[in-house]
């Protein structure tokens, strides 16, 4: 294994200065690590694979109606957000300034990560971020932060899996 260069970015928060360290780990070739090198470990919309299912999908309980994983997808023609759910899902929209949201009724988080953002401000999509939310005590709604004015096209569909998914397609 070649050096490891060490990249440190300072930050302040009130008085202290915190550094954070980015590690480049280089191979036996020498060449940096590229996403390319990886195989992608989340889930594949409609995947017929079980090494692609959301995590601890057996612990779903029967009949429960779950957000089991949000998902983002370039593609040519557009952007791709998608919510993975155990079963169909009655779904709604509301869209204020600067905002979209995907009211999904009725459905709770099956894992608390699924709460973290998806940070979408690098890709060529309208969307700078989308993150799950929840909405009282009974729905969830995926927001979605708008760097521009775009009307995406919602289908829901049953994948091949067995799980739905709910898509949410924004043009290029």
């Amino acid at each position: 294994m070649g050096p490891r260069p060490l990249v440190a970015y300072p930050e302040t928060v009130g008085k202290r200065t915190t550094i954070a360290m980015l590690v480049i780990v280089l191979g036996s070739s020498g060449a940096i690590a590229s996403a390319d090198d990886s195989s992608y470990g989340g889930v594949t919309p409609g995947s017929e694979d079980s090494e692609n299912l959301p995590p601890k999908a057996e612990e779903i309980p029967e009949g429960a109606l779950m957000l089991t994983w949000p998902g983002f997808m370039m593609q040519e023609d557009g952007s791709l957000f998608f919510v993975q759910t155990s079963r169909p899902v009655k779904f709604g929209t509301q869209k204020s300034e600067g905002r979209l949201e995907l009211v999904l009724h009725n459905t709770q988080v099956h894992l608390k990560n699924t709460f973290l953002p998806l940070e979408t401000e690098f890709f060529d999509t309208p969307v700078t971020r989308a993150t799950v939310q929840r909405r009282g005590r009974k729905d969830l709604v995926m927001v979605f932060e708008m760097r521009e004015d775009a009307t995406p096209t919602i289908t829901q569909k049953k994948g091949k899996d067995g799980f739905n998914y709910v898509f949410v397609k924004f043009p290029p």
